[in-house]
């Protein structure tokens, strides 16, 4: 008989392990601003299409001669607003069918100064600041924007 309080104590014990365990959190919409800027379990901030929203003052790169140039995002889509001495013109889409692909991370096609569109991505280092990373050489391939 000194076999059942050990068996009620091991059950008691898979009891209070499973009852205390958390659910995890639900997934996030990725194009819903559900928990926008939270911290993930990495400390890390978490950004979704909602906050590429609205517009974007291009302020470096290794593309000088675009420096000024102005987008305006609405869904998942640039548009340029302020092409400046680009070459570009207003209404150009030039980021198009953004994709989230990490918790700061995202895909897009981008425009390039020949009218083609290339992979790129889309990394957000701050609330207001992101850079462009353009799969392709040359001028334009790095370009970092601010939140106007």
């Amino acid at each position: 008989m000194k076999t059942k309080p050990k068996f009620i104590h091991a059950i008691c014990i898979v009891l209070i392990t499973l009852f205390s365990c958390s659910e995890d959190s639900p997934l996030l919409d990725p194009y819903q601003n559900n928990n926008s800027n939270n911290n993930n379990n990495n400390n890390e901030v978490t950004y979704t299409i909602a906050d590429i929203q609205g517009t974007w003052l291009r302020t470096g790169g290794n593309h000088t001669g675009n420096i000024g140039m102005v987008i305006e995002v609405t869904d998942n889509d640039g548009v340029i607003v302020d092409p400046i001495d680009s070459g570009f013109e207003v209404d150009d889409v030039k980021w198009m069918n953004i994709l989230p692909s990490d918790i700061s991370d995202f895909t897009h096609s981008e425009l390039g100064s020949d009218y083609n569109y290339y992979s790129a991505t889309l990394d957000f280092e701050s609330e207001n600041v992101i850079l462009i990373s353009v799969d392709a050489g040359g001028a334009g391939n790095y370009q970092e924007w601010t939140r106007q």
